[in-house]
């Protein structure tokens, strides 16, 4: 291992931090230019190693569970999402020596899904949790069959047991053809609803034979229960099952007590996250009191339902796919009273440069709702997002269109002010979602990191 290389990355997070800079990836990417192995060495230092991965949901996942290991364990973690290869490499060079030792031994890693085969065999994983699988960023990952086979490519390269949804078919296929051991989460199929919206669903045909699925309910997406008439391909036996009860998880286990958690996120989906994280805590052998606390104690990650405590009151989530973004604009219409809604959209490499995907997101819902007054779009492809609210019906009286971050900011805030200080909801895209929290923190007085009961998605 090169030392030199740990020192470049370590000095290069240091100048980082004294400029007030984000330093979650760039360390590790200098880093690496000077030692292309250098993940893998400080890798090999680890004893332990748990993996979250999957389209939706990895942040509040890992966070979650990081939540639950962290009150036994010192842990590496990326924790602000850097889900690529210097963001991992960043993560371990904060918990390295100038010598190159690493000074914690258990890792938890976010990965992303095109990532997972790049560096799988050079981690030490024990368990490794797939949260679901959509269709996202057409220009990075291709559409579903490509994601499938790199999750299949990374998974099969482990030692790991699987922690898969078993209400998603596309995550089923993924653990049949990695050859790894597996389990399963999902919810109680009482939680699963007859479609109600007109919604781009993936996964509608079974990849065993071909056929089309049915359905007996959806819970969001693609996830429900499911079974095909041809070849019998179904939603699998939960081994750990959840039912949002009185905002509260209940989770069953065969031949164990009903166990009644604390839900420290609204949202279906997020009961789903909820659900991975103490399945695969529990697979740790982490005990319920622990798993308990650990919920109790969750602090929610950065543009994931974030709160900003001001006036009006703001508050900041990721949006990069058509599920994801659904599930987001449903979480916001469930809220009662009138808001302004403000969105972010870049197309920078990070956010994936096909747009395409903001028209099978369901945005007629900000119409049909009612609740929307005023709309401001934002951000480096701003107008392809107003055309879209323009042929999703939006009025375009109450819709807005302002490049700059700032300025389309600053005219969600002007407006929510004048209607009398409704709640502005911020929507948006990876590379926009770090300078909107620094914008926003500026102009707050108290800045709620996490607050309890905000639905999040990623």
């Amino acid at each position: 291992m090169s030392v030199f290389a740990v020192w470049i990355g370590k000095l290069t997070a240091f100048i980082l931090h004294l400029a007030k800079r984000n330093a979650t990836s760039l360390p590790g990417k200098v880093a690496l230019q000077v030692d292309p192995r250098l993940l893998q060495t400080l890798s090999r230092q680890l004893h332990q190693c748990v993996v979250v991965t999957g389209t939706n949901g990895k942040t509040t996942t890992a966070a979650l569970l990081s939540s639950m290991l962290g009150q036994t364990t010192a842990l590496i973690h990326n924790a602000e999402g850097a889900n690529l290869p210097q963001g991992l490499t960043t993560a371990l060079l904060r918990r390295t020596s100038w010598l190159g030792r690493l000074k914690d031994t258990t890792a938890l890693f976010e990965i992303d899904e095109a990532t997972l085969p790049l560096v799988s065999r050079y981690l030490p994983i024990q368990f490794l949790v797939v949260t679901n699988v959509f269709r996202d960023q057409l220009d990075r990952y291709g559409e579903l069959d490509t994601t499938i086979e790199k999750l299949v490519t990374g998974i099969a390269a482990t030692q790991a047991t699987v922690l898969l949804n078993a209400d998603d078919p596309l995550a089923q296929i993924v653990g049949l053809r990695s050859g790894r051991p597996v389990q399963y989460f999902g919810l109680a199929a009482n939680m699963a609803t007859r479609q109600v919206r007109d919604q781009v669903r993936d996964g509608a045909f079974c990849l065993q034979c071909g056929s089309l699925l049915n359905y007996e309910g959806f819970v969001y997406g693609q996830l429900g229960s499911y079974h095909c008439p041809k070849c019998g391909f179904h939603t699998p036996t939960a081994d750990y099952s959840g039912e949002v009860f009185r905002g509260q998880l209940k989770v069953y286990v065969a031949n164990q007590p009903v166990q009644n958690l604390p839900l420290p996120v609204l949202g279906l989906f997020n009961a789903y996250n909820t659900l991975a994280a103490v399945a695969c805590a529990r697979l740790m052998s982490i005990s319920m009191p622990t798993i308990a606390q650990g919920l109790s104690l969750y602090q929610a990650p950065m543009g994931r339902m974030q709160v900003f405590n001001s006036q009006p009151r703001t508050v900041l989530n990721l949006i990069k796919n058509p599920t994801g973004c659904d599930s987001v604009l449903q979480a916001i219409a469930s809220e009662p009273g009138n808001k302004v809604l403000c969105i972010a959209i870049n197309d920078l490499a990070a956010d994936g440069r096909d747009v395409s995907w903001l028209w099978d997101a369901d945005f007629e819902l900000t119409v049909e709702q009612g609740q929307f007054i005023h709309c401001v779009t934002t951000g480096l492809r701003a107008e392809d997002m107003a055309l879209r609210l323009k042929y999703g019906d939006f009025p375009e009286k109450n819709l807005s269109c302002h490049v700059p971050l700032e300025e389309g900011l600053d005219v969600a805030l002007s407006t929510a002010h004048i209607y009398g200080d409704l709640p502005v909801y911020v929507l948006s895209t990876y590379t926009a979602l770090y300078p909107l929290a620094q914008l926003l923190a500026r102009r707050v007085s108290v800045y709620v990191q996490a607050t309890e009961n905000r639905p999040s998605v990623s």
